[in-house]
């Protein structure tokens, strides 16, 4: 009985190390095709950044992007003579105007907000001392 115990550790052990050679091999296997997955679209990725960014790193446009853009700027300062500017005064006045109105607003809408949440943080902590002091007898 001890031959066939020691015979099947045996058969056990060359099974095991069968499996693991295979688990290695298809390890191996992967980390190359993922090696050369990773190579392959970091190169893409540098050739098409050549192609689809200046040297500052901003998006090229073309002809057709430069066409596009000059014809919305166009359209943005004929509505903002038209509708914006005060009698008198300049497209570039009136942007900057209007650009100062925005910030202006944007910084009194966010000292209001903070102004909300300290008064709600006032009233939280308010209630949290009364609830404490709930059912004590003043003497």
């Amino acid at each position: 009985m001890a031959k066939f115990a020691d015979h099947m550790d045996k058969i056990a052990e060359g099974v095991t190390e069968g499996y693991q050679k295979i688990e290695d091999g298809v390890v191996e296997g992967y980390k190359k095709i993922e090696g050369g997955v990773v190579e392959g679209f970091t190169g893409i990725v540098d050739k098409m950044s050549g192609v689809m960014l200046d040297e500052e790193g901003n998006l090229k446009t073309g002809k057709i992007g430069e066409a596009v853009v000059g014809a919305y700027k166009k359209v943005e300062n004929a509505f903002v003579n038209t509708f914006m500017a005060k009698e008198g005064e300049s497209v570039e006045d009136a942007k900057a105007r209007i650009a100062a109105d925005q910030q202006a607003r944007q910084e009194q809408m966010k000292a209001d907000a903070e102004k909300r949440a300290a008064d709600q943080q006032a009233m939280i902590d308010a209630s949290l001392e009364a609830s404490k002091n709930a059912g004590k007898v003043n003497r």
